[in-house]
């Protein structure tokens, strides 16, 4: 298998509840906001990724205080194929 380099962006919205109230997010519903950019370079059968994104957490204005929080991440993985396994060969 030769080596290959794929890039990706990945945008996701999605619901959260907390429980504790901070000085910037009241409790209840909020939502999480990702932003990413990454890169995998598949090695054999290896596939090694480094993805760094942006995170905003709010609740849409819907209870106070809702100055939300902003973090910027970065996440790195290792995959293997499972289906080189000799228990997974036909």
């Amino acid at each position: 298998m030769s080596n290959a380099i794929s890039i990706y962006v990945l945008a996701s919205i999605g619901p959260l509840i907390s429980d504790t109230e901070t000085e910037r997010l009241a409790k209840g519903f909020a939502s999480s906001n990702t932003l990413a950019l990454g890169l995998n370079l598949r090695i054999s059968e290896f596939i090694f990724e480094i993805s760094p994104n942006f995170r905003h957490v709010s609740n849409a204005g819907l209870n106070s205080p809702n100055l939300g929080f902003n973090t910027q991440n970065i996440e790195f993985g290792i995959f293997y194929n499972l289906e080189n396994l000799y228990f997974f060969k036909k």
